[in-house]
């Protein structure tokens, strides 16, 4: 099947977090605003005026030059929670052809889970969790990362660093100075390693086109998430 990659980062708690969501399972982890594991699955969302955010620990990362682990956003329309998809990016760009972040991401992999919907998400669109992936509809991150520096509200960094930056190279390391102001500056390693990695391993992809299966879900992705279909 195909499809194609957008990227976000809201930092409000996620859809599969809620217990209702994932019936006969046990919901996903949630995180206070300092980054804890919250014990309580019933803790409201940060994004509704609770204290439950997004994990840090989420943020994706790569195992080699051609193989990476995330977590996606989909559609609001379907069972969701929890399953997981080997996506192949086939080096072209979804609004964008010719966008070269994604063309050199022709033949490398992520293997993904999902755990969060959208309404503004379309049925071939994942939204992967990308930190300054930009904030979308819902924003906890200007309260838990207290900053209100956090890019355009759908393209985040890169989106902005492309309005002043049109060559490809410049626009990066605009994103990654971005990512140091916000995330290095006030100790937030693993946001940072996640913006390293969107910057490296993704090469700053817009919007890159895929090809996608459903998988059985890699170890790696449940230690991470706490949810197991």
């Amino acid at each position: 099947m195909q499809g194609w990659a957008s990227r976000y980062w809201d930092c409000c708690k996620p859809h599969c977090g809620w217990a209702n969501n994932v019936p006969s399972r046990d919901p996903m982890n949630s995180c206070s605003q300092s980054d804890d594991v919250l014990s309580n699955d019933d803790v409201g969302s940060a994004c509704d005026g609770g204290g439950a955010f997004m994990c840090h620990s989420l943020a994706p990362w790569a195992v080699s030059n051609n193989i990476s682990f995330g977590y996606i956003a989909t559609s609001a329309h379907q069972d969701i929670c929890g399953r997981c998809f080997q996506i192949q990016f086939t080096g072209s760009g979804h609004h964008n052809p010719g966008d070269p972040g994604s063309q050199s991401l022709n033949g490398k992999t992520m293997l993904v889970q999902a755990i969060n919907v959208g309404n503004d998400v379309d049925h071939t669109q994942f939204d992967l969790l990308i930190p300054g992936g930009g904030v979308g509809k819902f924003n906890a991150c200007s309260q838990q990362w207290g900053t209100s520096d956090l890019g355009q509200q759908y393209g985040g960094f890169l989106a902005s660093c492309k309005q002043q930056n049109p060559d490809h190279n410049a626009a990066k390391n605009c994103v990654l100075n971005r990512c140091r102001a916000v995330f290095e500056s006030k100790g937030f390693t693993e946001l940072m390693d996640g913006c390293r990695w969107f910057v490296e391993w993704f090469n700053a992809a817009d919007n890159p086109n895929f090809v996608y299966k459903e998988i059985e879900c890699p170890e790696e992705l449940i230690q991470r998430s706490g949810m197991r279909r």
